[in-house]
């Protein structure tokens, strides 16, 4: 009897143990939605490494070409499950994706298929996580559908369609004014404007407006920020458009300027979702010093700048403005880097892995 007492206990305390060690959070508590959503994304990205070094060194299994362009994208994706880590978690991490030998298409399908499979559940649940998860799953599962984007193109395959967001529902912000009896006509909601184009004195979400249906409080600078940032392109492609003599070229230059403004205008459209009018600012924008001498490469550096504000709005956002953040920032990462020679672990982060604290030990 004090045996099989015994046997039981132990057997319970190692069970304990196993569940802790596969789904807490280090700290003795249930792991959330977000830190579950990192810790498969790190996962996957350990496994997808791993699968693309694999087929690299395979003479047999991807043609020479596919091989350099996966060797490269093994290292995109090792950076990433540095990025990836959670301190103190002690979750392995779930594949979004079927393991590779189980599948029955060809190797290289197949490390496609799990590539867009990891890319789009990270860019869902950026949709929900908490705002510093948000920004890091929203960048690196844009980075991964540009990976997967341009092994499929180098595999002579059609490639994976666009992720799209599952629109959530739009509910009505409270941006009630934070002092009781206030004249709304004084915080600057009536429409009127400072002379640089921006709404003169736009209220600032508080405490008062912290509830489950209200901005976060730094959306509105965050959503601003975006407005000026198209536009602002938009304004710079259109001087180019006046300095420029060939007509492919201009074709091309207002092509950029009618995305920029498209974008532009869908961000005012999200305005009121953080308690700002939705007015269009007045077009007046100081062009970078280098526009003068470079106006290619001071174009090429705006674009370049443009996911670093889309990643800040996918961690500052909040519903249908979070969701349309992380699908601009997925967007632009294929536009950007599809036909570039190298992809960023994190477009829109500065984030390098050389530079964490936890980097030592890390796969």
């Amino acid at each position: 009897m004090r045996r099989t007492t015994l046997l039981l206990v132990l057997t319970a305390v190692v069970l304990s143990l196993g569940l802790v060690a596969g789904n807490g959070s280090g700290d003795g508590r249930a792991a959330n939605f977000s830190e579950i959503a990192q810790t498969d994304a790190r996962a996957a990205a350990v496994e997808l490494s791993r699968q693309a070094r694999a087929l690299a060194a395979d003479p047999a299994g991807v043609p020479k070409v596919i091989a350099a362009e996966l060797e490269g994208q093994a290292d995109v994706l090792a950076d990433q499950s540095i990025l990836l880590v959670r301190p103190g978690s002690l979750r392995s991490g779930a594949l979004p994706f079927p393991d590779a030998a189980q599948t029955p298409s060809a190797p290289a399908e197949a490390y496609i298929q799990a590539l867009t499979a990891s890319a789009r559940a990270s860019l869902d649940a950026a949709v929900r996580a908490d705002p510093g998860t948000a920004r890091l799953l929203a960048s690196t599962g844009a980075a991964q559908q540009v990976l997967a984007a341009r092994a499929a193109e180098a595999a002579g395959i059609a490639a994976p369609g666009r992720w799209l967001p599952v629109a959530p529902t739009a509910a009505t912000p409270d941006c009630a004014p934070e002092a009781a009896g206030s004249d709304p006509a004084d915080t600057g909601t009536s429409g009127a404007q400072s002379p640089a184009g921006q709404p003169a004195e736009a209220p600032v979400p508080t405490a008062a407006t912290s509830g489950p249906e209200a901005p976060a409080p730094d959306a509105a600078a965050a959503l601003q920020a975006v407005v000026d940032t198209e536009f602002g392109a938009a304004y710079a492609y259109e001087v180019a458009m006046a300095r420029t003599t060939g007509l492919a070229a201009a074709e091309l230059l207002e092509e950029k300027r009618e995305a920029h403004l498209a974008a532009g205008d869908q961000a005012v459209d999200l305005l009121p979702q953080v308690c700002l009018p939705a007015l269009t600012p007045t077009p007046a924008y100081a062009l970078p010093a280098s526009f003068g001498a470079d106006p290619a490469g001071a174009l090429a550096d705006l674009e370049a700048a443009t996911p670093g504000v889309y990643a800040d709005l996918s961690s500052l956002g909040n519903g249908t403005v979070r969701a349309w953040a992380v699908e601009r920032l997925a967007g632009l990462s294929l536009d950007l880097y599809t036909d570039t020679r190298s992809v960023p672990a994190s477009p829109g982060l500065e984030a390098q892995p050389a530079g964490l604290p936890w980097i030592a030990g890390t796969a």
